[in-house]
């Protein structure tokens, strides 16, 4: 006779049985383009502009020549969580100033996140220099799927696409087409979503992807992020700046010094285990702006430490337990250097 499976093993494969059931009758597509037709409904409200590429893609400009905004910035969160969020804001100190700040709450986290919010689709064959892509319609590009999508089970089929591009080039007809192929959709379907980091929208929906960073790099350190059920996270909006390169480097700040919590069913120590390693404060790289950091790395992500792209403070709450485990810091002193130029200020 086979052995029979403990108590908290049932209890964990009940679970994931239950998260698959659900996320399988889910589109992160279909709920994103509920979202895109309030945008559609209301541009000008919202200091947007929609305009139609050749090939019938429709371009949603949030922030290259549009003003965007506020609301305009939830809304492109809220998408690029494919529909499956809660987006607000709220007060964030530092120093001697009160800056804003949005907190989203998630109750599928690994379809709003793994599955739609990373940037994890890099554009082949686009011409050079194309851009890596966000959101819901990633889960559509069946034939090549971003690395992403072996941590989950999840995929999505729906006869319309949204996607999220942080740039400031202008969408061409080749990415649009490039896209809309790789998903098996007519051109006319696809939405694309666009902001550059200099603008409100892109600080916006970078600040909010602290929950993203948190579970990409629990995955990266072995976690099963299976046992994730529910996530919030707040992530700081830093000051703007025409300057793109500089934009960058605040909205990466602000993600640095972001504070994550995820709800799980796990054993405690699988959490003890990775959650030191997780947060920014563990990275070698860690304790100056991340403009510098970029600088010395030749303007060349890939050559950043992978272990700097981390939350500043997580905290996991385990539901088998009850138990709490937290790590992790706020480094008001790099917020005060990248946002406002405070110098002299180091590791705090």
């Amino acid at each position: 006779m086979a052995e029979l499976p403990n108590l908290q093993s049932l209890n964990l494969l009940i679970t994931h049985s239950l998260h698959h059931t659900r996320a399988t009758m889910l589109s992160i597509n279909r709920e994103a383009m509920k979202i895109v037709r309030r945008i559609l409904d209301a541009p000008d409200a919202l200091g947007v502009v929609v305009s139609r590429l050749a090939c019938g893609a429709t371009v949603i400009d949030m922030g290259q020549q549009a003003p965007g905004g506020w609301a305009a910035g939830r809304l492109y969160t809220l998408v690029t969580l494919g529909g499956l969020g809660e987006v607000s804001y709220e007060p964030f100190v530092v120093g001697d100033r009160v800056l804003s700040a949005v907190r989203v709450m998630i109750d599928h986290p690994l379809e709003a996140c793994v599955a739609s919010q990373i940037a994890g689709w890099r554009l082949e064959g686009a011409r050079e220099g194309a851009p890596i892509l966000a959101g819901p319609a990633r889960a559509l590009n069946h034939a090549n799927l971003d690395h992403y999508f072996e941590l989950i089970d999840y995929r999505d089929r729906a006869d319309e696409g949204v996607i999220a591009i942080q740039t400031a080039e202008p969408v061409t007809d080749d990415w649009a087409t490039t896209i809309a192929a790789a998903c098996q959709l007519a051109p006319e379907h696809l939405y694309i979503l666009v902001a550059p980091n200099s603008s409100l929208v892109c600080a916006i929906q970078v600040a909010a992807r602290i929950v993203e960073q948190s579970l990409h790099r629990l995955a990266e350190e072995g976690f099963d992020l299976r046992a994730v059920q529910y996530a919030h996270g707040i992530g700081v909006i830093p000051p703007l700046i025409a300057d793109e390169v500089v934009a960058m480097g605040r909205i990466n700040d602000s993600l640095l010094c972001g504070i994550a919590t995820l709800c799980v069913d796990a054993a405690d120590d699988a959490i003890a285990t990775v959650i030191g390693k997780v947060v920014s404060v563990a990275s070698r790289a860690y304790g100056r702006p991340f403009v510098e950091i970029y600088e010395e790395a030749g303007r060349d992500f890939y050559q950043i430490p992978l272990d700097l792209h981390s939350p500043a403070v997580l905290h996991i709450n385990n539901m088998r337990t009850g138990h709490t485990f937290s790590a992790g810091e706020i480094n008001d002193g790099v917020l005060r250097q990248s946002f406002f130029g405070e110098v002299g200020i180091g590791r705090e």
